[in-house]
């Protein structure tokens, strides 16, 4: 059983992080690392399906995973 505030492994980087939601089948959750985390790459023009990995960092990224 996983509750909010919970220590996880980050999905990403597998450091340590927190439980910020839970859903109401108690399937999936967000977890919140304190760690920098690259953003999503996208594409680089509507014309082209090439992608390109972005250089921008985040931190306090929340992913959404399932419950183990």
């Amino acid at each position: 059983m996983v509750d909010v505030g919970d220590a996880i492994k980050c999905p990403e980087c597998q450091t340590l992080g927190r439980v910020v939601w839970v859903s109401l089948d108690k399937k999936t959750m967000g977890v919140r690392c304190r760690m920098s985390h690259r953003e999503t790459s996208r594409t680089a023009s509507r014309y082209g399906a090439t992608l390109v990995p972005s250089t921008k960092t985040r931190k306090n990224v929340v992913f959404i995973t399932a419950v183990s």
